[in-house]
């Protein structure tokens, strides 16, 4: 798979650290499943994360550190109920095991594990139509300010002129588009800020299946699209 569009550093450092929304731990956890590049990073990442919190620990401890360690011990001791915070950050999708190949021969697992059980492949997806050409479907299972929904979208149709008041990226699943920042295709991931706008258009005879995560609704050029938006939620 010769995938050219990555996540930015900030993206996977933000992924790396648990700072990240669930729509959007999806749709990087989805990405690394496809890419050892992101995966190798993400790695890289996390280890310097954990060195640099060891060596604030250590710089941190002082002459009464030692006195609060054992105070905790002897208050454990005296009341078995006792129970500590839990990890601040537990990974809330896991990361597959990575597909190799021109194209995604069935759904990765970050995103089938959202999936109902009996789809197998992405043209097993219960689609909804959204307008002419386009249809979605929105996992409803992610706790998250935004959304995430798979969109597929006809060859030849684009998706109306859009900004975002926020962050959204873009996974391609299968077939391509393109737009005003380049091409896209299969593994190929649109990380894109609120000062970008764009309209996407699929460009060859093959439909064109995309992962969509968003932290706010999109922002239309045009007025159709804006009347339209309360009604189909994006």
């Amino acid at each position: 798979m010769n995938i050219k569009h990555h996540p930015t550093d900030q993206t996977l450092m933000e992924y790396a650290s648990g700072r990240m929304s669930q729509a959007m731990e999806l749709l990087v956890a989805t990405h690394m499943t496809l890419c050892p590049k992101c995966r190798e990073k993400v790695a890289e990442f996390e280890a310097l994360g954990g060195a640099a919190l060891e060596t604030a620990n250590v710089m941190s401890m002082n002459t009464h550190a030692l006195d609060h360690v054992m105070a905790m011990i002897e208050r454990e001791t005296a009341n078995e109920n006792v129970v500590f915070s839990e990890i601040p950050f537990i990974r809330r999708v896991a990361v597959g095991e990575s597909i190799t190949g021109s194209a995604i021969p069935s759904v990765p697992r970050p995103l089938a594990n959202l999936l109902p059980d009996d789809v197998l492949s992405l043209e097993d997806i219960p689609w909804k139509s959204l307008a002419p050409g386009v249809k979605h479907y929105q996992l409803k299972s992610i706790e998250s300010k935004g959304t995430v929904r798979l969109m597929k979208i006809a060859p030849g149709v684009s998706i109306p002129d859009h900004g975002h008041h926020g962050h959204e990226m873009t996974l391609l699943l299968k077939g391509s588009y393109i737009d005003e920042i380049g091409r896209f295709r299969a593994g190929d991931v649109a990380d894109l800020g609120n000062d970008v706008d764009h309209q996407p258009i699929a460009d060859t005879a093959e439909e064109c299946i995309c992962l969509i995560a968003t932290d706010a609704p999109m922002k239309f050029n045009r007025l159709l699209p804006k009347l339209l938006q309360p009604f189909i939620g994006i």
